[in-house]
């Protein structure tokens, strides 16, 4: 509302309330008015005594004079709209207005929204009812011709058909002409113009036909040079967008990517359209350069059946079932009773077990992993770990037994367990693990065109969960309790200590070599008890008759998740081992652990049906990728590898993210790229932060010089997590000792250091933590409970309010 009009307005809504109380003051001298009248001031005196007061008050509100307002209170039934305004009427009315030459009904809502100023002051000043009513017509009218002002000027110009068709979209409701009024010029230039057109944008063969409209919210009627100036700026933005997206695509042919595609390309942001256009051209590209691979280079073909082993058909010998049901041992005992054999195992521990298992049974065995080689002269039979077995896999054996067979599912090495599977040139090929890994197997085994003999085995002693949780201190000689960190481990062997228990641990980050001791002290009695993370799970032949969880949850790296039912039933099922025990129990260091433990270690395994198995490029598949597409980036000719690789719907290649952000790390394009597969092949234990991570990317760089790599200095006198990163350094420099001598030439100084280290790392696990007074609290089983969710509170936590989720959940 201008400024002048809403002045207007008042000054009309003043004369009105004056003319009120001189007529009230007038007919009831005992009258006072109000001090303050709000903007609808006749409402202050509605329900006022008398009643007429307040019926008078509406009507001088609405313009009447003296004389009117006094006939209209003498009637006895108001007739027209005011009856209706005094009646309190709540039904519509209608009115009809003509528009600029056509007459069109408006719908004005409730009879008693003329008492709103937005109207009641634009009704001018009536004389009578009939004058009332005639004024109202004249006031909407008034307000719709304000409202649809912008018509006025087109409608000059407009044929009868054009002017129905814009009255046609002028709602009929007073209350939206507002809303018809923001747009009204839209409206108007889409009956008036042709808003619609195509620009035809051509190079070549290449055509384009861009369907497009002038945008709405021009804010004002368009003549028909503007429409046309309007379609000429758009046309040419379009060609020179056009002709930049030419020039982007160079030589790459745009008809490729099809019609739709190039239109929705087209209408990218020109940052974006660029960026797509590259990646087109370089997908195109791999596609290309694909094609010539996959017709002339054997290596690309389907990649079950790049092995010799398709010309043989295998026996698939699947010894499937729990933990301690003897399956490793009727395993070893098949290699033993032929003349070549090789076992593959998951980890060099069990490698190194299973190969002394076979010596002790008069048989002479090698032991291959990546960090050493123990080669017997002569030996027929190999133990190694499952990624090595690549060296071996174009050579005939009577038996190759496959361990742990479920690991094909694991989703960082499982591609390691498909190749052996898939290239065993054997007539015999077994393979140990729990029966829910049995429907991947006969999938796998059928692809192959083999044939799957599935032996059930049964626990040889058993084990049961216990009724009742136990404490720290009521655990028996011969337990073995599980956390799941390497600090909470550690701390739990220092409050089972001070019982005057003696402690053996077991966690990731020790070596082989010591894991192995920590199990030897606690086998034969060295050690009362063992404390250990879910490293148990697999490889270590442990007499323990009872296994506590200290914990039902684990962190995986993202967050605390309770454990799986195959979790709880591997690690729990290391209790009760046969031929030290009768049977096992499982137990648990609280009430509420030990029920969600029983539940998980009853619930039935849900098979693991795999529909595509993991497989991944050799370095000659890479290095042909890098050769033909003249880029000689490690990762990037992975990721092209993966990306337009066809095995068929049965495998998929993979990377790894950890191994993807390794090779970042060393992909110099200036460094061979068989080097850089090498050392990408080199497990870096630690993570890709640790001090071996941080040595291997030096230690690249002077091989690339062709300098030989010396050995790091050696620092016994340290703590226990010095140590242990120390260790995992010298081990990255055995394994890339074992693949490049001449560079890594202290090799038999690097085994010193690894036995030095592995000394005082059990060392430093031997010595007693002098126990602090709230240690005593907690070895003496008083429970709590989270404040928050009632969880129990694991018994290192038992001094905090909030359980490890909870307190998670509360921070921002």
């Amino acid at each position: 509302m201008r400024r002048a009009e809403g002045k207007h307005r008042n000054t009309i809504s003043l004369e009105r309330l004056q003319r009120f109380l001189d007529w009230t003051t007038e007919r009831h001298p005992d009258f006072v008015p109000k001090k303050k009248h709000p903007e609808k001031w006749f409402t202050t005196y509605i329900g006022h005594q008398p009643p007429e007061i307040g019926r008078a008050a509406r009507l001088f509100w609405l313009g009447l004079d003296k004389a009117a307002v006094d006939s209209v209170l003498l009637a006895d039934e108001p007739a027209g709209l005011l009856g209706r305004l005094l009646k309190r009427d709540l039904n519509e009315f209608s009115c009809n207005v003509d528009v600029h030459g056509i007459e069109k009904a408006f719908d004005c809502g409730p009879v008693q929204n003329l008492l709103e100023p937005e109207l009641a002051l634009r009704i001018p000043d009536s004389t009578s009812a009939d004058e009332f009513e005639a004024h109202v017509r004249s006031a909407i009218e008034e307000l719709v011709l304000s409202r649809l002002r912008i018509l006025e000027k087109p409608f000059a110009s407009l044929g009868e058909e054009q002017k129905a068709r814009i009255l046609d979209r002028v709602p009929p409701r007073l209350a939206r002409l507002d809303d018809f009024t923001a747009k009204a010029a839209d409206i108007v230039n889409e009956v008036m113009h042709e808003l619609r057109y195509v620009v035809e944008l051509r190079h070549g063969e290449l055509a384009l036909d861009m369907q497009r409209r002038i945008p709405s919210g021009q804010g004002h009627v368009l003549s028909t040079r503007e429409v046309a100036e309007l379609k000429e700026e758009d046309r040419q933005a379009l060609v020179a967008k056009f002709e930049m997206m030419i020039e982007e695509a160079d030589d790459f042919d745009l008809q490729v990517l099809g019609e739709k595609r190039l239109t929705e390309v087209f209408m990218m942001e020109p940052k974006k359209l660029r960026r797509t256009l590259r990646f087109a051209r370089q997908n195109h590209k791999e596609k290309m350069a694909f094609a010539v691979l996959l017709e002339n280079d054997p290596r690309f073909m389907h990649y079950h059946k790049l092995y010799a082993a398709r010309r043989i058909t295998r026996t698939w010998t699947a010894l499937l079932g729990p933990t301690n049901s003897g399956k490793t041992h009727r395993a070893i005992e098949a290699m033993t009773s032929v003349e070549r054999a090789i076992y593959l195992s998951p980890l060099r521990l069990m490698a190194l077990e299973n190969q002394e298992r076979i010596e002790s049974m008069g048989v002479p065995c090698s032991l291959v992993t990546g960090e050493e080689e123990i080669i017997r002269e002569g030996a027929t039979h190999f133990c190694c770990t499952v990624e090595e077995f690549a060296r071996f896999r174009h050579q005939h054996w009577d038996v190759v037994v496959v361990d742990e067979v479920q690991m094909m599912a694991d989703s960082q090495r499982g591609w390691a367990w498909v190749d052996a599977l898939v290239s065993a040139y054997t007539p015999e090929l077994m393979m140990t693990g729990p029966m829910l890994i049995q429907p991947s197997l006969k999938t796998l085994c059928d692809l192959c065109e083999d044939q799957l003999v599935v032996k059930r085995t049964k626990r040889l002693s058993p084990v049961e969960v216990a009724r009742r949780a136990t404490s720290l201190k009521q655990l028996d000689e011969g337990s073995m309790l599980v956390a799941f960190s390497r600090k909470t481990v550690l701390e739990l062997k220092a409050l089972l200590e001070m019982t005057g228990k003696s402690v053996s641990v077991v966690y990731g980050a020790l070596s082989p070599e010591v894991r192995r001791e920590q199990a030897r002290r606690f086998r034969e009695g060295e050690a009362d008890l063992m404390v250990a993370t879910d490293a148990v799970g697999m490889g270590l032949n442990l007499p323990a008759h009872t296994l506590c969880f200290y914990t039902d949850e684990k962190y995986d790296g993202i967050q605390n998740r309770q454990l799986r039912v195959q979790e709880v039933k591997q690690i729990g099922g290391r209790a009760g081992r046969f031929g030290h025990h009768d049977s096992g129990t499982i137990t648990a260091l609280d009430g509420q652990t030990l029920q969600a433990i029983r539940q998980l270690f009853y619930t039935p395994d849900q098979p693991v049906d795999l529909s595509q198995f993991q497989v991944r490029p050799s370095i000659e598949h890479l290095q042909a990728i890098a050769e033909l597409m003249g880029d000689p980036s490690l990762l990037r000719a992975w990721l092209t590898f993966n990306r337009n690789i066809n095995y068929g719907a049965e495998f998929i290649s993979i990377l790894p993210d950890e191994l993807a952000e390794w090779i970042k790390l060393i992909d110099d394009p200036q460094i061979d790229l068989r080097l850089r597969w090498i050392f990408a092949c080199t497990p870096i234990r630690g993570g890709l932060d640790s001090p071996a991570a941080t040595h291997a990317q030096q230690w690249l760089k002077k091989v690339a010089q062709d300098k030989p790599v010396e050995l790091p200095r050696l620092f016994i006198e340290a703590d226990l997590a010095t140590l242990e990163s120390t260790l995992h350094i010298i081990e990255t420099y055995l394994h890339l000792a074992r693949t490049l001598p001449a560079h890594f030439p202290a090799l038999e100084q690097a085994e010193g250091h690894r036995s030095l280290l592995n000394e005082a790392i059990t060392r430093e696990l031997s010595r007693r933590r002098k126990p602090r007074s709230s240690d005593r609290r907690r070895v003496s089983g008083e429970s709590s409970n989270c404040q928050k969710c009632g969880k129990a509170m694991p018994v290192l936590s038992r001094q905090f309010r909030l359980c490890q989720g909870c307190f998670r959940n509360q921070r921002p």
